[in-house]
């Protein structure tokens, strides 16, 4: 009897760990959100999630609140230099610090690109998992912009998203970022959304 028992249940294993048993779905990795700002245009670029966490580009210095996400950025002219170089001596020192929850340093000009990774985060919830988030776009020069959402996995090829917008400096726009695997493929969405009501 244990015996037949035994085989009973090598049958069984074999039957659904096997070749034959159902094959792996897709599973997504990471996501990439590229904002590229054509010719003299420069715009500010954050990311916000459904808890109201913010990653990105607040007002004149960057800003990380959302675990998994790294945020860069940069110019045709270069990120502004270090204390020190010998081409701001002359700059009086920054008196006072930046707010708790944004990188340290004293305001700088607007990036022309900002350039978002977003994957799992082994202390926290990621934007991953969310399925999506909000791209907010803060014009402070005027001009084209050209949107990019890639994401990429295990069990399907990269699947991708792009659109361009024309921007106005003091005019920002909002932008809904969404991606899900489906089955041997992934989707990702760029829609933009309705313009806040300004408060009263």
């Amino acid at each position: 009897m244990p015996c037949a028992l035994g085989l009973v249940l090598s049958v069984l294993l074999a039957c659904t760990s096997g070749s034959g048993g159902t094959p792996p779905r897709g599973k997504l990795i990471q996501v990439h959100v590229n904002v590229f700002a054509w010719n003299d245009a420069r715009v500010g670029a954050m990311l916000i999630d459904k808890t109201g966490r913010r990653t990105g580009w607040n007002v004149d210095r960057p800003i990380r609140e959302i675990a998994g996400t790294i945020h860069g950025y940069g110019s045709e002219e270069g990120l502004p230099q270090e204390p020190g170089d010998s081409a701001d001596v002359h700059e009086p020192p920054t008196v006072q610090p930046a707010p708790s929850d944004t990188v340290p340093g004293g305001p700088q000009p607007t990036p022309m690109y900002h350039y978002f990774t977003i994957q799992d985060s082994a202390h926290a919830p990621s934007v991953l998992d969310q399925g999506g988030c909000e791209l907010r776009l803060d014009p402070d020069v005027g001009g084209k912009v050209h949107l990019t959402l890639l994401a990429s996995g295990i069990g399907f090829s990269e699947c991708s998203d792009t659109t361009s917008v024309w921007v106005q400096r003091g005019v920002p726009s909002r932008w809904r970022l969404s991606w899900k695997s489906a089955g041997e493929k992934c989707v990702v969405k760029i829609a933009r959304m309705a313009a806040s009501k300004p408060a009263r």
